[in-house]
């Protein structure tokens, strides 16, 4: 196993691999399944000695326990995972509630912070190198992306937040009736239910209408089969539609004629709605 650091390291080594048994002793210890192989535990120390400045010198900064766990992490090991729900999670809603506390925007910075650590092929966990502890590693991460966000919301302009009133009216003449009488209305019931979704499922949408992703890649991304993704998708628009119609259907007087017509009306604009909506709609605060 020494022979093996060793020789990862090759030039830049100036040490004996001492303490090297005990840096896999103590990483083993964190997940007595032991889910990472030792070989592999090895290379992960080496490659993140070899990605700093500089020759290596040392074992003695080595996080080994966080540097297994994120191992497992990478590897989508489940009991690895169970602990980063538990320990670590609440550390980053800690840090993203001092950029903004409102539970909207910690929900979805927290889960956009799970999905960039977590998922896809190249997991960003997979960059620690085990240099430093992982819960202060956690929380810059979590930090950058509710500042990140916090930007993003910054540069929309007034525009933005009517994007969703500022939707052509159907082509349907009766819908377009419809549509001049309740367009604010619509605006108002759409964004609400819009603000029940789950930071998740808000994410899922994003990742659909404004980042582009087909549903082969959402299916990569999210690690399940394209069709889970697709009702996915479908249940979260037509949750959408539905309450969008309770809601209107509550506060305006309608006839049964103009009552399916505003059905017909929801289902021709949700899918219109929706990117304006997940680009330009302000968070609830």
């Amino acid at each position: 196993m020494i022979r093996r650091f060793l020789d990862r390291l090759g030039d830049r080594a100036q040490l004996s691999g001492e303490g090297l048994d005990a840096l896999v002793v103590a990483g083993e210890a964190r997940l007595p399944h032991k889910p990472i192989t030792r070989d592999a535990f090895v290379d992960r120390i080496a490659d993140g000695l070899l990605a700093g400045d500089g020759p290596v010198t040392s074992l003695e900064d080595v996080c080994a326990a966080d540097l297994y766990l994120a191992c497992a992490l990478g590897k989508g090991d489940a009991k690895a995972l169970a602990i980063f729900e538990a320990e670590f999670l609440p550390m980053v809603r800690q840090s993203v509630g001092k950029v903004d506390s409102a539970k909207a925007f910690v929900d979805e910075v927290s889960q956009r912070v799970r999905e960039k650590l977590l998922v896809g092929e190249e997991p960003a966990i997979d960059q620690y190198r085990g240099t430093g502890p992982l819960s202060r590693w956690v929380r810059v991460i979590a930090t950058r992306v509710a500042l990140d966000l916090k930007r993003a919301d910054s540069k929309l302009s007034d525009d933005d937040d009517d994007a969703v009133a500022s939707l052509p009216a159907p082509d349907d003449p009766e819908l377009e009736v419809i549509w001049r009488t309740c367009a604010v209305e619509y605006k108002a019931a759409l964004t609400q239910a819009f603000g029940r979704l789950t930071a998740k499922d808000r994410t899922l949408l994003r990742q659909r209408f404004i980042d582009d992703l087909d549903i082969e890649a959402l299916g990569r991304v999210h690690r399940v089969h394209p069709s889970t993704v697709f009702r996915w998708i479908e249940k979260i628009t037509e949750r959408l539609a539905e309450e969008t119609r309770a809601s209107l259907m509550d506060k305006l007087r309608l006839s049964e004629s103009q009552a399916h017509s505003m059905e017909r009306m929801v289902a021709s604009q949700i899918q219109l709605s929706l990117p304006r909506l997940l680009r330009g709609g302000k968070r609830e605060r």
